[in-house]
């Protein structure tokens, strides 16, 4: 069974950055230390293709919801690392 919400790593990082999952410290309570290790990785490489996919600059709700996306995922990669800091 696996740890991650949605099945994978992938998926839970971006329903992550859709908003569908939020985290908190005790999302990542259950993780051992190879799970965070994966969550860490996926969300670097989802991180680089939401940030290789630039809007067009005349386009402000796609900005926004770019905007929103990074920051979900770098509010979850900082829980991920505070919590396998902890361990």
């Amino acid at each position: 069974m696996s740890v991650f919400i949605g099945g994978s790593a992938y998926t839970m990082v971006r329903d992550i950055a859709d908003g569908f999952i939020i985290p908190t410290e005790l999302t990542f309570k259950k993780f051992g230390p190879g799970d965070l290790v994966v969550f860490s990785q996926e969300a670097d490489k989802f991180l680089r293709e939401v940030r290789g996919s630039t809007p067009a600059t005349n386009d402000v709700e796609e900005t926004r919801k770019r905007q929103r996306r990074l920051q979900r995922l770098q509010q979850a990669m900082s829980l991920a690392r505070g919590a396998q800091s902890r361990r």
